[in-house]
């Protein structure tokens, strides 16, 4: 992709009067609350970092005022994903305007494909993940003003994908994310040990990002007007996760341990083993991480969960006895065990119950 001049838009109307001119009201059921000031829409474009000449992914674009703000900011191309049609003949007033640098695609993020709207001159390449400027050399960046239900089950897909270094991560690129969320959120994800914030999110999400919030708005700066103060978090992969693991050992043990965050690690870890052998795995579990029954998981490191969850998935990966074996679900006819076999239970014998003059006999 060859270098590219900041663009000086034409005059266009403001994403604010588009929204008047074609009479655009946010909608409760997509969660939307636009950013249209142009001094909020361009301090989030900043907190983004050097976007000159690269490729932007969009999510959730609205009526176009930060995407306005991605190119005055040096863009070479904008990929705009908008759920909601009704925005389409705004933003492509913009798309006018700046000619084939921006394409617009309907579609509901959580269920699109985004590696299908990066081009071949990027995807024919591959970066070096692990190279120190591999997410400022990023051709790649990722933006947003997420409705908030969406913001944490769409962070969660990317983290899967930034463990694998699949889907748009699969280029060898560590792909800046800087997006919107309930401030209170975004302080769970950065918040540190023996914080009250500290939580799953905290722990998942640091073992593979450099998280960082990078600046917060007042919730009337949205319109119409949120009801929380909104932080602008940036994500950067790490070269390395502090600890190897995998997201779904991590995912497991972070949960059960949070579950209950005030009770004892020796008490919330048992729910993560058999039944039968709960008590004896969990104290394995705990001396072979050197943590005592007592300790509470708010304590706790990103580093020591990952090697509770390293230690976990080797326990339950173990051959167990037949005995711990049994699928416990049985039905009327049958026992089925995990091994493939199937064990039929033996018929009843049938007995003609007896008359009260049988008995007399």
């Amino acid at each position: 992709m060859g270098y590219i001049q900041k663009l000086m838009l034409p005059p266009t109307p403001s994403a604010a009067d588009l929204l008047r001119t074609y009479k655009l009201p946010a909608l409760r059921r997509f969660a939307q609350n636009f950013l249209l000031d142009p001094r909020g829409t361009s301090k989030f474009v900043a907190c983004a970092g050097n976007i000159e000449n690269k490729f932007v992914i969009e999510v959730g674009p609205g009526p176009g005022g930060i995407t306005r703000q991605l190119f005055e900011h040096g863009a070479a191309q904008v990929a705009a994903i908008e759920k909601d049609i009704r925005l389409f003949p705004a933003l492509q007033t913009l798309a006018n305007a700046v000619d084939s640098r921006l394409r617009l695609y309907l579609g509901d993020i959580l269920d699109f494909d985004i590696e299908s709207v990066i081009p071949d001159s990027i995807t024919s390449q591959r970066g070096s993940w692990e190279s120190n400027e591999s997410s400022s050399v990023s051709p790649i960046h990722l933006v947003g003003n997420l409705p908030f239900n969406i913001a944490i089950p769409l962070l969660i897909r990317w983290l899967q994908q930034v463990s694998t270094q699949s889907g748009p991560f699969s280029y060898g690129y560590r792909i800046p994310i800087t997006i919107c969320m309930q401030e209170a959120v975004a302080g769970r994800i950065v918040s540190d040990a023996l914080m009250d914030q500290r939580g799953r999110l905290s722990i998942i999400f640091q073992n593979w990002f450099d998280c960082r919030i990078k600046h917060i708005f007042s919730g009337r700066a949205f319109v119409p007007a949120a009801n929380v103060n909104v932080a602008v978090m940036q994500l950067i992969p790490l070269k390395r996760p502090l600890v190897d693991v995998s997201y779904d050992l991590l995912d497991r043990v972070t949960r059960t341990a949070f579950h209950t965050r005030n009770k004892k690690m020796g008490m919330t870890m048992t729910s993560l083993f058999h039944q039968e052998t709960c008590d004896e795995d969990t104290r394995e579990l705990l001396h072979r991480a050197h943590l005592k029954s007592d300790t509470k998981c708010l304590t706790l490191t990103v580093e020591e969960f990952g090697q509770l969850a390293q230690i976990y998935g080797d326990i339950i990966s173990r051959p167990r006895p037949i005995h711990e074996q049994i699928d416990k679900k049985i039905n009327e006819k049958e026992l089925t065990f995990e091994l493939g076999e199937t064990y039929v239970r033996p018929k009843k014998l049938e007995t003609k119950k007896k008359s009260k003059k049988d008995w007399d006999d």
